[in-house]
């Protein structure tokens, strides 16, 4: 195989058009191999390209060839201290040639100056993947467990429910809201803070952030709910749950129960009628809470974290926390 000269860089606005393009046909050609899907995916749509985009800008990479064109790409996000990539893809046709692997190098260096720790997530098939991201000192966690939930199985519990929404709180509240959040995901895993996804999914009005309120009258809870498709051509009736959280201690299952009561709402004022969500295998009591409320598992994603991350990351915990190191 002979040399391919290409470069790495920043990715541009002008850039996301050819990502949408290079994402849907990597894994177009990844889903006929290993699951014998015979459908094109979908593009990934614009709004929520932009949205990626926005968060580490400088982490979002794209590698360009001589004449110019698009040969791969990876986006990087921090959540606080927390880190990772998502989507990673190079052309089948470009394989081989150290494009991947310089896209991941770069990317990582980016993040190990601004997180302590570092995640992903792959398909448990991407075996090559998984070689690769084990070459460049991550190791294996317990599996992502992607979950739904029909929305009807909640209606006789919660018909008539009103919803407490972080788009309808004041200034005021915001302000000690916001506070709040940090302190339940950095109890969860030091360093977690979703602050600015939650404000962000609000601008871009691509979601909605669900509250509940402990007895002490503090924030105990908070769920970041999709609610705009990921893909093109894709209004099947599910909203995301992008990241749940709630805080830990006596009381935590009533919280989820709130939490759980205005993700219905929302859902039902929108025309939802499924909920999906991820949730990381550290976190197993919140699965078992999930199966017990309806929930139902629907595949599992292999998640790593860089050997070098924070020591808990590879520890279990008993919080009730939401999120997938993927998008």
């Amino acid at each position: 195989m002979g040399a391919l000269t290409f470069s790495v860089r920043p990715m541009r606005h002008e850039d996301l058009r050819g990502v949408a393009e290079l994402e849907a046909g990597v894994f177009t050609d990844w889903g006929r191999v290993h699951r014998h899907d015979t459908e094109p995916l979908p593009e990934r749509t614009g709004e929520e390209l932009e949205y990626a985009a926005s968060f580490d800008p400088d982490g979002n990479l794209v590698a360009i060839v001589e004449e110019g064109a698009l040969a791969g790409f990876i986006f990087a996000r921090t959540w606080g201290r927390v880190g990772w990539f998502g989507t990673f893809g190079v052309p089948t046709q470009l394989q081989g040639f150290g494009i991947g692997t310089a896209l991941l190098s770069r990317c990582i260096a980016y993040l190990r100056g601004r997180a302590d720790t570092i995640g992903l997530e792959t398909m448990p098939e991407s075996g090559a993947n998984i070689a690769l991201y084990c070459r460049e000192g991550f190791r294996m966690l317990p599996p992502t467990i992607v979950v739904e939930l029909p929305l009807v199985r909640l209606s006789e519990r919660f018909e008539g429910a009103e919803a407490l929404l972080w788009s309808e709180a004041d200034r005021g509240s915001r302000r000690r809201l916001i506070g709040r959040m940090a302190a339940i995901t950095g109890g969860h895993l030091k360093g977690l803070d979703l602050r600015r996804e939650v404000q962000a999914l609000e601008e871009r009005g691509l979601g909605e952030t669900v509250l509940a309120i402990g007895r002490d009258r503090r924030l105990a809870g908070f769920a970041l709910l999709r609610i705009a498709p990921y893909r093109e051509r894709s209004a099947d009736g599910r909203a995301y749950i992008h990241a749940l959280a709630v805080r830990s201690g006596p009381g935590d299952e009533e919280i989820l129960e709130d939490l759980l009561r205005g993700i219905w709402v929302v859902g039902k004022r929108r025309g939802f009628t499924r909920v999906v969500g991820g949730v990381q295998g550290r976190y197993a009591r919140a699965v078992d809470l999930l199966f017990e409320r309806g929930f139902r598992g629907v595949r599992t994603a292999v998640t790593m974290a860089a050997e070098d991350s924070l020591p808990e990351v590879f520890e279990p915990s008993d919080a009730i926390n939401l999120g997938r190191w993927a998008g």
